[in-house]
């Protein structure tokens, strides 16, 4: 097999992921498929030496680090400090089922395996990108398969347990009058107008060219990969790429949401993507088998903490526990079914256009925030952290 022939393959298995995904709105991730597929090809005959061969190795690598700098470019500060009830519990939430985990999932299965899947928990691929390549470069390429197990499934536990407490949700909050009145029409964005103001290290116009962002990214990230060294890696690099992709996007320097002005955004995801995957060539079935018990134990673990500190966050809070939980839980799963969730169940609930609209406008803005903090913040901060107690 030669490189081009091997790049086919894996494009083709990621686009057949991702048209799956297209067709059940999210519920079989591109991930599940992509995973399933890899594993019976690679137990069938498929080279275990695709990855090198297609020469996604080396790039993917390479490349995580300004896909971490552009989810830096992508925080809203006006939005997060809006729903700051939201951001809060989400980072509660997460702490503590990640802190579960660690804490108490050694105490039943492998230390190693319950510590590199927790930050798995906290979040997806990004998580799963930093902690495969921490247990590769520590000589435990062998736990990747786990963390992988750990990315396909937890969603299949995580979204049945949200969408019942936001269909009860749901069913409380139109009960009430004052409810619909307040939420019959979308909530206003209460974003500061800040006009076309320059910002300090924003470039002119005629640099606005794909390959300049593209730069320009990479810069940051480099960036970030000197302040890392400059710790010893105390700092992680993928968490001084978030906070620098932060820190320059306000600055003007980068724009916000990167990546999408690059030209490269779907390439960049794709060999970011794959990577995750590379391990599971060393996969056997019997290796998979062995991992269920320890899955079994750290996703129970996993939603029982969010659960319980989603009921203890809401209530200090005053929001109801019966949506906390689900916006605890969104580290499961993320978006887009943050966002498909929200509509179905305001679909499925609304008796009229109305309460439809309504329950849409209650849930639908937290639960995607939430996803965002859980997901894209909270989790590269945590596996960056969890990457250097291994």
């Amino acid at each position: 097999m030669n490189a081009i022939q091997a790049l086919v393959i894996l494009l083709a298995i990621f686009a057949f992921g991702e048209m799956i995904a297209d067709k059940t709105k999210a519920l079989i991730s591109t991930t599940l498929v992509i995973a399933v597929v890899l594993l019976i090809g690679f137990w069938c005959g498929l080279p275990a030496d695709i990855f090198d061969t297609s020469a996604l190795s080396g790039i993917a690598f390479v490349l995580i680090g300004p896909l971490i700098t552009h989810l830096g470019t992508m925080m809203d500060f006006a939005e997060l400090k809006r729903q700051w009830k939201t951001v809060l519990i989400g980072f509660v939430c997460v702490v503590i089922s990640v802190a579960a985990i660690i804490v108490i999932c050694p105490l039943i299965i492998n230390r190693d395996m319950a510590i590199a899947g927790a930050p798995i928990f906290a979040g997806a691929n990004v998580a799963a990108l930093v902690m495969t390549q921490a247990l590769t470069e520590k000589g435990l390429a062998e736990l990747s398969s786990f963390v992988i197990l750990m990315l396909i499934t937890q969603n299949f536990i995580g979204i049945p347990v949200a969408s019942v407490l936001l269909r009860k949700e749901a069913r409380r909050f139109i009960s009430t009058p004052e409810s619909i009145k307040l939420y019959a029409k979308a909530v206003e964005k209460n974003v500061e107008n800040k006009g076309n103001k320059r910002k300090p290290l924003q470039l002119p116009e005629s640099f606005n060219k794909p390959s300049v962002e593209m730069l320009k990214l990479s810069i940051i990230a480099a960036f970030a990969n000197f302040i890392s060294g400059l710790t010893g890696g105390t700092l992680h690099y993928f968490v001084a790429a978030l906070l620098v992709g932060v820190i320059f996007a306000e600055l003007g320097f980068l724009k916000k949401h990167s990546l999408n002005h690059t030209a490269s955004s779907g390439f960049v995801i794709f060999c970011t993507t794959m990577i995750i995957f590379s391990n599971l060539a060393k996969t056997t079935p019997q290796q998979m088998l062995s991992m269920l018990f320890p899955l079994i134990i750290s996703l129970g673990i996993g939603v029982l903490a969010t659960c319980l500190s989603g009921y203890v966050i809401g209530k200090a809070l005053k929001v109801s526990p019966l949506l906390a939980i689900p916006l605890g839980l969104t580290c499961t799963f993320g978006f887009p079914t943050t966002m498909l969730m929200s509509k179905e169940v305001a679909s499925a609930m609304g008796q009229t256009e109305e309460e439809k609209a309504v329950i849409e406008n209650h849930i639908l803005p937290k639960m995607i925030t939430a996803g965002f903090v859980t997901v894209t913040i909270v989790s590269v901060i945590v596996a960056g952290i969890v990457a250097n107690i291994l």
